[in-house]
């Protein structure tokens, strides 16, 4: 199963998502299918738009779900859930990585951060994101590290994350985002 997570900046500040989900078809790559799920430009890789593979996890049923980060929405205008914490989960201890109960806003703040990181390294990421400034600039400020560098509070304890604070600006842009280790 593939995964697409449509990244947005809403009126009001803030990031948000839509979640898009499908099947992989026949001698269809990862790539292409998260383009087809995220009704992305048919005729071949468009331009205009950031795609990148950030995660995947193992369901109970042994399949497996890749997640995809798409920025910016291509349908600006549909209904979005908004990205309220940045908290970086994890599983309970080292040896077990993996989450049993992991939410959908949780994948898509990870593609967020996962988005964010590609486009520090990426000048072709940087520059699609470059036409969309509010979006640039809102994804630019999130922690760009792989999530097991970023700063964590607590001492080291089982269940400690990152927290980041969302401040929501008294204008219409996307808000600055600030990690608060």
């Amino acid at each position: 199963m593939v995964e697409v997570y449509l990244l947005s900046c809403r009126a009001g500040g803030g990031l948000a998502y839509r979640c898009v989900a499908g099947q992989l078809g026949v001698s269809e790559t990862p790539d292409e299918a998260a383009s087809r799920i995220g009704r992305i430009a048919s005729d071949g890789p468009d331009p205009a738009v950031a795609v990148h593979s950030t995660s995947w996890r193992h369901l109970g049923d042994g399949s497996i779900v890749l997640a995809y980060a798409v920025a910016p929405d291509p349908a600006p205008d549909a209904t979005a859930v908004p990205i309220l914490s940045f908290a970086v989960p994890h599983g309970p201890r080292a040896s077990l990585p993996s989450l049993v109960h992991l939410q959908p806003e949780q994948i898509a703040a990870h593609a967020a951060r996962h988005l964010a990181l590609v486009a520090d390294a990426n000048p072709d990421v940087r520059q699609v994101l470059a036409a969309y400034p509010e979006l640039a600039r809102s994804l630019g400020a999130l922690p760009q590290a792989p999530a097991g560098q970023l700063a964590t509070s607590g001492s080291g304890q089982s269940g400690a994350a990152l927290v980041v604070q969302v401040k929501l600006p008294r204008s219409g842009s996307c808000p600055a985002v600030a990690s608060a280790a």
